[in-house]
């Protein structure tokens, strides 16, 4: 589908939905864990970053960090995240920008993900306690992941009591929104909490988890 997509937008010469839609295929690539297709795929996005509205170049500097954290460079990881945070920052241009909801708060919960990922936690935690006090309510499905992502750094570092009260408020906008990424985020705590010897929290919360698909 995203290869028909970019083949119309390219024959229309539309150089803003042909960023979007690379970084999107670049997003399905760190989902298969292809990480050097995806930062490929991110850089194509970037290739008119001059001429593209502010919040497509802040999303796929997001999309280039999460290759260099599946590549393990946690360095260009943190300067592609600094550069999106910049992006950002700056005000949409039109109400049809596909990249809207890639606000400051969006981009912090992206980079407390790639903390969790590279061993961070306690940088995550607080990246993400920082980003929800700005938090839009009309993002409510990005608040649900972010949620779910906190709730990931906090059963990593042993905060059993918050990680299992932020999860569940999670899974109440899951229930609604049906995120995947969200449902995908979750279903990680049952394992981390059997890791840290809370296995009656973790059976608890695993079967809430199931509930989503009943």
């Amino acid at each position: 589908m995203s290869s028909i997509a970019l083949d119309f937008a390219q024959e229309a010469g539309d150089e803003t939905l042909i960023s979007y839609i690379l970084m999107r295929r670049s997003n399905i690539a760190t989902d298969a864990k292809r990480p050097e297709l995806a930062l490929k795929l991110a850089n194509a996005a970037l290739d008119k970053m001059p001429h593209l509205p502010p919040r497509y170049c802040a999303v796929a500097l997001r999309q280039r960090a999460h290759a260099f954290v599946q590549l393990g460079q946690s360095d260009d990881c943190a300067s592609a995240l600094e550069l999106a945070f910049k992006f950002a920052e700056r005000s949409v241009d039109s109400e049809q920008d596909l990249a809207q909801y890639c606000t400051p708060e969006y981009v912090e919960m992206e980079a407390a993900y790639c903390w969790i990922e590279l061993g961070q936690v306690d940088k995550a935690i607080g990246t993400l306690q920082h980003s929800l006090v700005g938090w839009k309510p009309e993002f409510r499905r990005d608040l649900g992941l972010c949620l779910a992502r906190l709730a990931v750094a906090y059963a990593s570092s042993g905060q059993i009591e918050n990680a299992l009260i932020v999860a569940d408020r999670s899974l109440e906008i899951v229930r609604d929104t049906k995120s995947f990424r969200t449902e995908d985020q979750l279903a990680r705590i049952p394992g981390i909490l059997i890791a840290r010897g809370a296995g009656d929290e973790a059976r608890r919360f695993d079967r809430s988890i199931r509930s989503l698909k009943s």
